[in-house]
């Protein structure tokens, strides 16, 4: 006598059904595992490029100081437009006497610094560079005022006497690769009487 196979109670492939679940599960869990470690390195990565920029643009400020430092000692300025000294090429040799910021004919203010608008460049710009542009102005210092009598200031100078001082607005921007782009923005100032030996 032939036994009828009933296909519910037939226990022969719950153990395939159960190995197939199973390996579902496991490569749901290994795509979003390649996934999660995908998106890990792209974000890696971004944070690589972003701290790149940011700090060759402060870089960039710090050379800006010690060009401005170096062109205040000089009372000419730079010896000609388009000065390059290793890879730093002066686009406008007149920068550190620049009191506003450039406006266009409406009188509303340019994006600065940028690739059209910049005094100094470092490196080429067909890749990765960063451009400067420093403007300034003068501004009284804050006095020392004593309010009795004191002769130790010296011959012509008074106890509240701040003197005068330059102010300079320092703008450095780096663009760097994939589109990445960093600005940093200081204030310097320049103590008139304070400067050094011109160099060149």
């Amino acid at each position: 006598m032939k036994r009828r196979c009933d296909p519910l109670n037939n226990p022969e492939g719950s153990v395939t059904v159960a190995a197939l679940l199973l390996l579902v599960v496991l490569t749901i869990i290994g795509i979003s595992a390649v996934t999660t470690s995908n998106i890990e390195v792209q974000i890696a990565t971004n944070d690589k490029i972003h701290k790149m920029a940011f700090y060759a643009a402060d870089g960039g400020v710090e050379l800006a100081t010690e060009l401005l430092e170096l062109n205040l000692a000089c009372p000419s300025g730079f010896a000609s437009d388009n000065l390059t000294i290793e890879n730093i090429t002066v686009v406008d040799k007149d920068f550190w006497m620049q009191a506003d910021a450039p406006t266009d004919a409406d009188g509303d203010a340019v994006s600065f610094p940028a690739d059209t608008e910049r005094d100094v460049r470092i490196d080429a710009d067909s890749g990765p560079h960063t451009n400067l542009s420093i403007f300034g102005e003068s501004a009284w210092n804050v006095g020392g005022a004593i309010q009795m009598a004191a002769g130790y200031e010296g011959k012509g100078k008074g106890a509240g006497g701040g003197g005068v001082s330059l102010l300079y607005e320092i703008f450095s921007q780096h663009l760097g690769p994939a589109n990445s782009e960093s600005v940093v923005a200081i204030q310097w100032r320049h103590i008139i009487g304070s400067e050094g030996t011109c160099m060149y």
